[in-house]
């Protein structure tokens, strides 16, 4: 029988581990698209995807230097939502 396995991991919603699962998911996402235009692969990339992540990692990067930028969101908030995008 399958059981759900819950993980409390700390440094998974640290700042900078944020912004690598960020970084991985948009170079694969982008190697997609680069191989689509050069082979003709016709991928589908989900583009709303891709700017979610990005407007995610605008956002770590200002509150990684100030702490108070964006006060309604906060980094466990974010840190679900890109979770949730990196297996899309």
């Amino acid at each position: 029988m399958l059981t759900p396995r819950l993980v409390n991991c700390v440094e998974c919603t640290t700042i900078p581990a944020l912004l690598e699962d960020i970084e991985c998911k948009i170079t694969s996402m982008a190697k997609d698209l680069y191989n689509n235009t050069v082979f003709i692969l016709n991928r589908s990339i989900d583009r709303e995807a891709f700017m979610d992540l990005l407007n995610y990692k605008r956002i770590l990067t200002y509150k990684y230097c100030n702490s108070d930028y964006a006060p309604n969101y906060t980094v466990s908030n974010i840190a679900s939502r890109i979770k949730l995008l990196k297996y899309k």
